[in-house]
């Protein structure tokens, strides 16, 4: 399936993309510009892919006027642009992640962000790389309305619980990805720890998830996953699993080669590759 749309107006202001309208706006844009954007997966699907444009569109601009932006700067502009700006009711570590890349583990307090790579051998990363599969739910949903329930339990404090033992989860994952030992088993166990985050991230919020998202991961459990999570805020999109390389084929032939994406890390984030 594909899709398309094509606007072709003479004013700013008449733009309908919002964050290309308003990044505009916001710093200033006065050439003519002929803009094109294409993405391999569907949007609204759990994979930040909102805020990587963010990210990629306002290092454009920055980068067409001669100026390159931090990564940490990238990802603040990013922020005040959906937070502020367009008011939307979204994270920031998508923001992070489209920016710096990599594998880290995150730490926020207030408008303090420490970003902490982790430190995996070669082998180590060749591994989870290659374990690594995302399975398509079918479905689409925005992330800001799959955040409501979850952002008013939270305010509530009724997720206090949940998201503390999350928070050591993180402690616990980067440790099981930096020890020595058997490649394969430290994946393993980063998977079963996944697999007790999306028990935990199920209760954050009403339609987290369904009927038909516990099914598939209930299958690609039985399949011989050794866990996983529902990526992004909930509700649809695409369930990240960890799986020995050797039992990928058995994902594909079950749920079928256009829903089974094999996927890996990259080191750096967002980057332009030329612009004249």
């Amino acid at each position: 399936m594909t899709y398309r749309t094509t606007e072709s107006v003479q004013r700013i202001e008449d733009i309908q993309h919002p964050v290309v309208r308003e990044s505009l706006k916001l710093y200033g844009w006065e050439c003519p510009l002929n803009i094109a954007t294409m993405s391999d997966l569907p949007g609204n699907t759990g994979l930040g892919s909102s805020s990587a444009f963010t990210v990629g569109f306002i290092n454009l601009l920055h980068r067409m006027r001669g100026v390159q932006l931090t990564r940490y700067e990238l990802a603040r502009q990013a922020i005040r642009m959906e937070q502020d700006i367009l008011q939307e009711n979204v994270g920031v570590q998508d923001q992070i992640h489209a920016a710096f890349g990599g594998l880290s583990r995150y730490e926020f307090s207030g408008e303090t962000i420490a970003i902490e790579p982790l430190t995996l051998t070669t082998s180590r990363l060749a591994t989870l790389n290659a374990s690594l599969l995302l399975v398509y739910t079918g479905a689409q949903r925005r992330a800001v309305d799959a955040l409501e329930s979850q952002h008013r339990r939270t305010v509530s404090g009724d997720n206090a619980a949940y998201l503390a033992e999350m928070y050591e989860m993180t402690r616990t994952g980067t440790r099981l990805l930096e020890e020595a030992g058997d490649d394969m088993a430290s994946i393993a166990r980063f998977g079963h720890l996944l697999d007790e985050g999306w028990r935990l991230k199920r209760k954050l919020g009403e339609g987290v998830t369904s009927p038909i998202i516990d099914e598939l991961y209930r299958r690609g459990k039985e399949l011989g996953a050794h866990g996983g999570k529902l990526l992004g805020a909930g509700g649809a999109g695409f369930i990240l699993l960890i799986v020995e390389p050797g039992r990928h084929p058995l994902f594909v032939e079950h749920f079928g080669a256009g829903n089974v994406i094999p996927i890996s890390l990259t080191d750096g984030g967002s980057t332009v590759s030329h612009f004249a």
